[in-house]
């Protein structure tokens, strides 16, 4: 078995010989037919936090068992988004995702051809399945009622499988996000908002203005009341762009980027698939049905003590959450390319829409009456929208 390669820097390395000895690396793979590679990026969409390459190969004989091409997915050359994802541990997630999780998880991910993680930098890289002949959806466009059915019973099924059952092995390493980040999302979500405002300021009507401002002070609070309902181990960033389709069935759906697996509520992936990934109308018309073809799922899997009334409740109470995933990627990544404004963009409009639309606002927490240590954080946050306030006044004074 050759050596292990060295993980890229960047695309650059990614070359023949590269891609060679990793190939050549793993068992049961055979490259020495490999005579080129022509390596090309992924359009923007997918791995806003990676950088990810389609390798294009080229084999000395005819070898049908052989790819035509594969994916490289690696760290962010960004230095500002490869420290968010350090922080987060977003590249030992999807790493351990694929080398332990992936096989259990009960929904399509793409094969694991090789893969590696620098424990101390967290700089990682993976070759993954291309799935480039299976259907994708533009988030900008939005998927069909139909795909976003599937998707949902797909997801569903996993769901079932760890719903309440956050003991299982594999899941040993996986981040449980309604306890572990509830402090620190708050400060990351304070740090975002005058951005986010500053770039996609006419979205908000003076009400949806109100909440994204109260809700910075009151989120760890709120993620404290989601985990105590049901929980189970969950994609994180369930989205069209992350997802494709092989098919109309729920074995035909495949999802990709699972740096944000870990333990949360169930309805974390269904509110944030609806939420950005179809649009107003389509969510308006199927909402009510797709929660309830996911509550089916679940007791058609074996879970029981959940009422399709709890699970509505969940729905709308969970939807809230999605403003901490628009006001992150809205507010700190590098949106220059103007199609990845304009993802963002469409999905932070959406999100606004369908947390206006169900009322869920009704499940701020209350405000804090005592102080407590754990209260700094509320305080900081509150701080960051009234000076964002103060400067907003004084430029237009």
């Amino acid at each position: 078995m050759a050596r292990r390669p060295a993980i890229p820097a960047g695309p650059h390395d990614v070359n023949h010989d590269w891609l060679w000895q990793a190939l050549a690396s793993s068992s049961g793979f055979e490259p020495s037919q490999l005579r080129a590679i022509r390596a090309e990026p992924v359009g923007p969409g997918r791995g806003l936090l990676s950088t990810v390459i389609r390798c294009h190969l080229v084999w000395s004989v005819d070898a049908p068992q052989q790819p035509a091409s594969v994916i490289v997915k690696c760290h962010s050359a960004d230095r500002k988004t490869f420290r968010l994802a350090r922080i987060l541990t977003l590249y030992r997630q999807e790493y351990e995702f694929y080398r332990r999780i992936r096989p259990f998880a009960v929904i399509r991910a793409p094969a694991l051809l090789y893969g590696d993680f620098a424990p101390v930098s967290h700089r990682f890289v993976m070759v993954l399945e291309d799935l480039a002949d299976l259907e994708t959806v533009s988030q900008v466009n939005g998927a069909s009622p139909v795909q976003a059915k599937s998707a949902v019973r797909a997801v569903a099924r996993m769901h079932a499988r760890y719903w309440n059952n956050l003991d299982h092995t594999v899941l040993s390493n996986a981040p449980d996000y309604s306890r572990k980040y509830r402090r620190l999302t708050q400060l990351g979500y304070a740090l975002n908002l005058p951005r986010t405002l500053d770039r996609f300021g006419s979205l908000f009507n003076p009400e949806t203005r109100s909440v994204v401002e109260t809700y910075g002070a009151r989120i760890a609070d709120h993620l404290s009341d989601i985990s105590r309902g049901p929980k189970t181990f969950t994609h994180g960033d369930f989205r069209v762009d992350n997802l494709f389709f092989d098919g109309p069935g729920i074995d035909d759906v495949v999802a990709i980027d699972w740096q944000n697996g870990g333990i949360h509520s169930g309805l974390r992936d269904i509110t944030y698939l609806l939420s950005t990934s179809v649009t107003p109308e389509t969510r308006r018309a199927i909402e009510q049905d797709v929660v309830g073809e996911y509550h089916d799922a679940l007791v058609g899997a074996g879970v029981g003590g959940y009422s399709v009334d709890e699970c509505w409740r969940s729905y709308r109470q969970v939807m809230l959450s999605c403003l901490i995933g628009a006001v992150f990627t809205c507010g700190s990544l590098d949106l220059n390319d103007e199609a990845s404004h304009r993802t963002m963009e469409i999905g932070l409009g959406r999100t606004l829409a369908a947390i206006d639309d169900l009322h869920a606002e009704e499940f701020l927490p209350g405000r804090a009456r005592t102080f407590s240590l754990g209260r700094v954080v509320p305080a900081l946050s509150a701080g960051a929208v009234r000076a964002y306030r103060r400067i907003g006044n004084l430029r237009r004074g």
